[in-house]
Formats: C-alpha cells, structure tokens, sequence
C-alpha cells in the first residue's frame, strides 16, 4: 500500500482568534486548515506566508482540507515584532479610577444640594457610556489573547452604581459575559440592587433623606 503523498503550499490566509486559514498550493488550489489538524504542536502559531506540508483529506460533503499538517522549518517566513494589539491595562485602570472618583464626588455634591432626582438621567447615561466602554476594552483585550483583563468585579462595581444598562447593551451587542452563568446571576442581582436603591431615593422616604442631607 503505497503511502498518501505529501503535498506543500504557502499560507495564503490565516486567522489566528479562530485557529484556521487557507493554504495554496503550488499548483494554485486553495486548501482550508486548522490548528487542531497539525500532527506535532508547532513552535510557533502559523503565520501568512509560512509554508506547510500535508495530507489531503475530505469531509462528509467531499470538501478538501489538510490534515497531517507540517511547518517547513528551512522556509518559515521571518517572524515579526509582536505588536500590542490589546489596549494598555494599565491606563485602563487609571481611566476607571478616574471616572470612579469623579462620580462618587458629582453623587456627593448631588445629595448634598438636595438635587439627586434631577440629575438621575444625566448620572445613568455617564455610568452606561463608560461601563459600555469597559466591555468594550474587556472584550478586545480577551480577543487579542492577553492575560490582563478587566476584574469582573469592577464590571459588576460599574453596573451597580448606575451602569447597568450600558452593560445590558454591551452583553448583547459584543456578545459578551452573555453565557458565563454566575457572572450573569450576579448582573441580576446588580440590576434588582441598584433598581430598589433608585426607587427608594424617588420615593417620599427618600426625598426626605436627601432633604435632611442636603445643604442647599
């Protein structure tokens, strides 16, 4: 039984997020790879321009793919200086520091001229943007593979204070956090927290709280 013969091309496209790419051949087919495909780890993540040895193989819809996949080492295309692609964590964290003081001292200066109602809207949508934003920043960061990421618990702290419905958005545009169950039995909480919170400063129990704390 003869052996299946090897074939060799040049990685044409390559996906790193999602693992697959395309090979092309020498003799101009384009082939559909995957990591998991490879017969040996390879030193390095493939890159566009590496060239690969494989086995050609076909799926139930009788679709090509290589498998058996090899990294030709003599012909690997010259590795680039990694760029930080992923948003600096440290700025982050000052940025969120930032806005955190800079809310509590508006709440604080709210309550004590008794206008805490008021300026409710205009305290939400503060909070939404930037807890919108943080996932944002948590969803690229987790994209481009860094180990630094945002804590969850200052996902949540942002949610509580105001944030919540940035959040909600941002869950379900970026698609984000939306299946991790105990984040998400958290958020609920969060929402029902900060919700009872709100309608008790609007309820008359709470107009006379901001009326004895007020100095205006």
């Amino acid at each position: 039984m003869n052996p299946v013969p090897l074939l060799q091309g040049t990685v044409s496209y390559w996906r790193d997020d999602k693992g697959f790419g395309f090979i092309t051949t020498d003799t101009s087919e384009r082939v559909f790879f995957h990591i998991r495909d490879f017969t040996q780890p390879p030193a390095r993540r493939p890159q566009q321009g590496d060239r690969l040895s494989f086995q050609l193989g076909f799926d139930k819809q009788q679709r090509s793919y290589a498998l058996s996949l090899q990294l030709e080492e003599s012909t690997l295309a010259p590795t680039k200086p990694a760029k930080a692609t992923g948003p600096n964590f440290y700025q982050i964290q000052q940025q969120a520091w930032c806005f955190r003081y800079l809310f509590f001292a508006l709440l604080l200066l709210s309550l004590l001229a008794g206008s805490f109602a008021f300026t409710v809207p205009l305290f939400y949508l503060e909070a939404s943007l930037f807890t919108y934003w943080l996932y944002q920043i948590d969803k690229k960061l987790a994209a481009s593979g860094q180990s630094s990421r945002l804590p969850e618990e200052s996902l949540q702290m942002f949610s509580l204070i105001g944030g919540w419905p940035g959040a909600l958005v941002a869950q379900k545009r970026l698609h984000h956090k939306v299946h991790k169950m105990p984040f998400q039995r958290e958020f609920r909480f969060v929402i029902y927290g900060n919700s009872c919170f709100l309608l008790w400063l609007l309820s008359d129990s709470g107009a006379e709280f901001l009326h004895k704390v007020a100095l205006f």
